[in-house]
């Protein structure tokens, strides 16, 4: 393909111009959603909504193990400690939820709880939820998606995230940052070198259209923001409330960070809620194990 030109240096320039405002519409568009921002004074998430919006789906384990620390140290289910051998005999623990009280939970832990309890009778250990999985992993999976779509759809309740479709939008933004990337390498291969600009602009607009793939709304970006703030301060142990050391479980920090946060929280309130569960030898290890295995609990 011929790309060398006999054309003025004004045609050039008039075509990269062009492209360029209709570029900058497209951008526009991308970014331009149809949810109005919902005023954050009316905005009230839980601290396991706090958990799906900043960590998503693939890490929403943590957010899980989150929730069944708070309900145990409220004591609205009971946990008891088992020792197993397995065939090969080795030696193995397991965490048994049982005696479960729903009626003070919140809609989102008896989702949850509702769940967990669906794969036993009355109660639910970590060994039975691991075999679970790997047996019957369409259950399983199904069963699990359904509560991360609930927490879905809390956040496009409170426009964190948007269901607006844009795939027209995507389409032609694609085609108008490409003819700009194009029409840029023509013009400095013609020895216009203010084609340059066209084809810095046109990846800056491709990394546009990557980030518009994003489910999250203005509001959303906003409150992640903040959130990231808030990971910030939880890593460094400044954090002394009840959500502090929740939200650090369902960020997933390390357990030298949360424990800082627990110790923060007794010296503060000696009276608080027993949640030494956590720190408990294979606690974590257990439950994670059971939920996600070697992998991480995604949607299908």
């Amino acid at each position: 393909m011929e790309l060398k030109m006999n054309l003025s240096g004004t045609y050039f320039l008039t075509i990269n111009i062009l492209l360029l405002a209709l570029s900058l519409i497209m951008a526009y568009l991308l970014a331009k959603k149809k949810e109005g921002p919902a005023k954050d004074r009316d905005l009230d998430l839980k601290y396991y909504e706090k958990g799906y919006l900043y960590k998503g789906p693939n890490f929403i384990y943590n957010t899980i193990i989150a929730m069944i620390v708070k309900v145990i140290g409220e004591g609205h289910v009971e946990i008891e400690k088992n020792y197993y051998t397995t065939k090969s005999g080795e030696e193995k623990i397991s965490f048994k939820l049982k005696n479960l009280r729903a009626e003070r939970l919140d809609d989102g832990e008896k989702k949850l709880f509702d769940t967990l309890f669906s794969f036993g009778d009355g109660e639910i250990s970590t060994r039975t939820l691991d075999k679970m999985r790997r047996r019957e992993p369409d259950n399983y999976n199904k069963k699990f998606n359904d509560f991360i779509y609930f927490l879905e759809e809390e956040m496009v309740a409170k426009k964190l995230f948007t269901r607006e479709k844009k795939t027209l939008k995507i389409l032609l933004s694609f085609v108008v940052f490409s003819l700009l990337f194009f029409v840029g390498i023509v013009t400095v291969y013609n020895e216009k070198f203010f084609g340059i600009i066209s084809i810095v602009l046109a990846l800056v607009f491709y990394a546009r259209l990557i980030a518009s793939f994003s489910k999250m709304t203005e509001l959303g970006n906003k409150k992640y923001r903040e959130l990231e703030k808030v990971e910030e301060e939880l890593l460094k142990g400044l954090g002394d409330e009840e959500e502090d050391f929740l939200l650090a479980i369902a960020f997933g920090l390390k357990a030298e960070n949360i424990r800082a946060i627990y110790e923060n929280i007794i010296v503060k309130d000696p009276e608080i809620r027993d949640w030494q569960i956590f720190f408990e030898k294979d606690f974590y290890k257990n439950f994670k194990v059971a939920l996600v295995g070697d992998h991480l609990l995604v949607r299908n």
